[in-house]
């Protein structure tokens, strides 16, 4: 692992870790409530429509079509190896956060409190933590293909503020605590830098 790499997954793993024990013995959750409070003040039904739309985005089925698009064009422009990249890191990512909901088995917010319906546990968001690594693999694909500086840093902003929005829903529709989205986008870096540390290369 490149030493730029080891300091990401450092502060990465330090971050979910932090939440991780603060989720577990509960120590977050008056946080997790007043900020959960703040964003409930906002609501409206104009910002319900958007972040409903945003969050289906994110959601498994979005999610898996855009990833077959894309495999689907990768593997035309013989891009092969990028495109088992893609699909790999989706499905490292999807097993991570399954298994840490399962061990945590954190409760939702109240089902009185959400603006659409949601089931299984809260704690890391799948939506966070899949599109976070979906999206930040693009980045990381991309950003060495693309000559023109000014294209590369728009289409690198554009990449990296759907999974910050899709996050943001996630709460604002009620059915996640802030501290399940950072975990989320935090567990999320953590896998893409260990594929692209040591899946990536053998695939290459």
């Amino acid at each position: 692992m490149e030493k730029k790499n080891k300091i990401l997954f450092i502060i990465f793993i330090v971050i979910f870790i932090f939440l991780f024990i603060s989720v577990k013995t509960g120590l977050i959750q008056s946080i997790d409530n007043r900020l959960y409070e703040g964003i409930k003040s906002w609501k409206n039904e104009t910002g319900m429509v958007i972040f409903k739309m945003i969050t289906d985005l994110g959601g498994i089925v979005s999610l898996f079509c855009i990833t077959l698009v894309t495999v689907l064009i990768l593997f035309l422009g013989k891009k092969r190896k990028a495109g088992v990249a893609v699909t790999v890191n989706l499905i490292i990512s999807t097993i991570s956060y399954i298994g840490f909901k399962n061990i945590i088995q954190r409760p939702r917010p109240p089902v009185q409190e959400r603006l659409i319906e949601e089931t299984g546990y809260s704690f890391p968001s799948g939506h966070s933590t899949n599109n976070m690594a979906f999206y930040v693999l693009a980045i990381v694909l991309l950003y060495p293909k693309i000559k023109n500086k000014k294209l590369r840093n728009s289409l690198c902003v554009i990449l990296a503020s759907i999974p910050l929005l899709i996050g943001f829903s996630r709460v604002y529709l009620g059915v996640h605590y802030i501290s399940d989205i950072l975990a989320g986008f935090s567990l999320g870096i953590i896998c893409v830098i260990l594929f692209m540390s040591f899946g990536y290369p053998k695939i290459k």
